[in-house]
């Protein structure tokens, strides 16, 4: 399966900065699999999305050296601030979902069932007839995701997609992941938030101070989820379980 993404050895730094935010970083993003690279704020998570999308350093600036193959055709980009991404020319969810689709020159009726496909992997069809600028954060969200979704990228990227977010609207964004990826799309998702991240991930790299320190599917690198951390103090033995679900099991063995 040809990777989405390949970096080797890459090193990126911004400009003015005086050390690099990623620092020998060398890693592959597939099809179909949700790949999140989680760690602390200032880990260089963000940045890693940035440099696999072809933002960094084209639009933000600074060096980049090592190697960077792109092969994705096209990668959708979706940031934590939803409200920012939005058109504003649009009064209706439908025409907001549809626009980056109908930009490309796509036939109408193609661009009518990529925005009704897309809506409906969302589960936001109902929203159809709304105005975007009066829906919830959790809502508005999942409507950039879509509108992302609906121009039919290879690779989605999501950078910290829940931050605005209430715990109900994340888990909502969080579910829809694994069914996107399963159509074919590779899911690129930089969080801080391993407890989600357990729950959608297929593979999972973890960076401290720009440095991969983890590499694998779960419940590799995610050690500090809340549910690993309350194991770990209870005395289970590693690999410790990540998740409500894989504790419950390890107690039932």
């Amino acid at each position: 399966m040809t990777a989405l993404v390949t970096l080797e050895h890459v090193r990126f730094t911004y400009s003015g900065a005086s050390r690099p935010a990623l620092d020998g970083v060398s890693l592959t993003i597939a099809p179909g699999e949700v790949l999140a690279v989680a760690g602390a704020t200032g880990a260089g998570a963000s940045t890693l999305l940035l440099v696999a999308t072809g933002y960094a350093p084209r639009v933000v600036g600074g060096t980049l050296t090592g190697v960077r193959a792109i092969t994705a055709r096209r990668c959708g980009v979706v940031f934590s601030r939803p409200w920012t991404q939005l058109t504003g020319l649009c009064s209706t969810v439908r025409e907001e979902v549809a626009f980056g689709a109908a930009s490309y020159g796509l036939p109408p009726g193609e661009v009518a069932d990529a925005a009704a496909r897309a809506m409906a992997a969302l589960g936001i069809a109902r929203l159809a007839d709304r105005d975007p600028a009066r829906l919830s954060g959790g809502e508005l969200q999942r409507v950039v995701v879509a509108a992302t979704l609906a121009m039919g990228p290879d690779m989605l990227a999501l950078d910290d997609p829940a931050a605005e977010l209430d715990p109900e609207a994340a888990d909502a964004l969080y579910a829809v992941l694994p069914d996107i990826a399963g159509a074919g799309t590779g899911v690129l998702l930089a969080t801080p938030d391993l407890d989600r991240a357990a729950r959608v991930a297929t593979r999972v790299v973890r960076l401290e101070h720009g440095r991969v320190v983890a590499d694998g599917t779960p419940p590799r690198g995610l050690e500090e989820t809340t549910v690993a951390v309350i194991a770990r103090a209870a005395g289970c033995p590693a690999p410790y379980p990540t998740d409500v679900a894989a504790l419950r099991a390890r107690v039932a063995r």
